[in-house]
């Protein structure tokens, strides 16, 4: 990694964000919506996204056979919620094709991430030592604090003093910023990104859209191989004349994480909307008085990570304006999200016995932990009645409650969490407390 990416660094492109989560569930960007590959070939209706160069020194981590003939480069962070889940697709595809494909990781720890770059930094120190598919996908799968990872290096038979000493390094910190310069020079704006052969995955797909475009890629390399190219040859001779950045259009979908948040599938644009909205807010929770000058309606999702990031800034909208805001919450619970529905209603129990915004915060405060035995803890920390929380959260009513909040949300073509509306003008996304001023003071 630390011989010839010099040459490969131009000009830092600017990548576009996006801050919130979408019900859409996505497809490859850059190509029409894979149909299933047939079993023993090639498959049918094959990607035609372009190929894009994506050089890959030799030092570079990789995981399996290096004779494959299909490389994928993963754009990865240890801390974003869909590589864990694109990793488990990885795996699953060296299962599949266990002599044609291996997988180089580009470390790319987001900003947002705090524990991202250490855990990145770890991973490259357990590839001094050649242990880094070991310690690689034991990050993805716990806790990473310096003693869960110290913990997890252990586990992965690592030399915990040569360990120490990689991660102190330097270099192994100057390899992960170049490995983020490489990303941005070739237009990766989240992740994970993955360049199969040079074609472009982003976000979290589902298996069958990996399989595809690999069984494309294999085929196009094996004609490669027929026609004189050695096996070797075949990545640098497929990208050599790919396009050098990315060429972003409206249709980009996928369940992936860039500076500002996670994204599952297209949303709407962030910034202000123009038009002044009415959004229904009769039963819904909420604070702050009735004639309040600023009121926010706020569709959101307790397993969504970046409704927890817009929390504390409609706080501090609060707090700017101490009794000028109402906050109404609707809740919006999205399908790919397995314990929102059920978290949303615990919340709305909580709310039977007067606790709402008080349950509505410990939700946000642990968003690892939304199974019913956690959620009926809350309660029970919270001095709830037991019985009658576990009454309420099995309650018909609440679920039709929630069930309208939803309706809610499809009538105004909310299409991802989180959306406010402020004074009716809706803001897509976790968005900085300047952008809900701007839209509270626009008439």
């Amino acid at each position: 990694m630390r011989s010839s990416w010099t040459t490969w660094i131009v000009t830092l492109a600017l990548a576009a964000s996006v801050t919130e989560c979408n019900r859409d569930p996505g497809f490859d960007v850059g190509a029409p919506a894979p149909a299933p590959a047939p079993a023993g070939g090639a498959p049918q209706n094959a990607p035609v996204g372009p190929v894009y160069r994506v050089p890959l020194d030799e030092d570079l981590p990789s995981i399996g056979d290096a004779r494959a003939l299909v490389t994928v480069a993963a754009f990865v962070d240890y801390e974003c919620p869909y590589c864990r889940k694109a990793q488990l697709t990885l795996e699953r595809l060296l299962t599949t094709y266990p002599r044609d494909l291996r997988i180089v990781v580009l470390e790319h720890p987001l900003p947002m991430h705090p524990r991202a770059r250490p855990a990145a930094v770890a991973a490259l120190a357990a590839s001094a030592q050649g242990r880094f598919e070991a310690l690689h996908a034991r990050l993805f799968s716990g806790a990473l604090d310096d003693a869960a990872i110290e913990a997890a290096a252990t586990e992965a038979g690592l030399d915990l003093g040569r360990f120490d000493e990689d991660r102190a390094d330097p270099k192994t910190s100057g390899e992960v910023d170049r490995a983020m310069q490489l990303a941005s020079q070739i237009g990766v704006a989240g992740t994970p990104t993955f360049f199969v052969n040079g074609r472009r995955i982003v976000g979290a797909q589902p298996y069958d859209v990996f399989r595809q475009v690999v069984e494309e890629r294999l085929a196009a390399a094996r004609q490669l191989v027929a026609s004189g190219v050695r096996p070797s040859r075949v990545y640098e001779q497929t990208i050599a004349s790919g396009l050098p950045s990315v060429v972003e259009d409206d249709d980009e979908t996928g369940h992936a994480c860039n500076d500002e948040g996670c994204r599952h599938g297209k949303g709407d644009g962030a910034g202000v909307g123009e038009a002044v909205e009415v959004v229904p807010t009769t039963g819904a929770p909420a604070r702050g008085p009735a004639s309040a000058s600023i009121n926010v309606v706020l569709f959101s999702d307790y397993q969504c990570p970046f409704c927890a990031r817009a929390e504390p800034v409609v706080r501090s909208l609060e707090q700017a304006h101490p009794g000028e805001v109402r906050v109404v919450f609707k809740n919006m619970p999205l399908p790919f999200h397995d314990r929102a529905w059920l978290a949303a209603k615990a919340a709305l129990a909580a709310g039977e016995q007067g606790k709402y915004w008080e349950y509505h915060d410990a939700l946000f405060a642990h968003q690892n932990a939304l199974d019913r035995a956690s959620l009926e803890r809350y309660a029970a920390d919270m001095g709830l009645d037991a019985r009658r929380f576990a009454r309420d959260l099995d309650d018909a009513r609440l679920e039709a409650r929630l069930e309208a909040d939803v309706a809610d949300a499809d009538a105004l073509g909310v299409k991802g969490t989180p959306t406010l509306f402020v004074n009716g003008r809706r803001v897509v996304g976790a968005q900085p407390l300047a952008t809900l001023e701007a839209a509270a003071a626009r008439h």
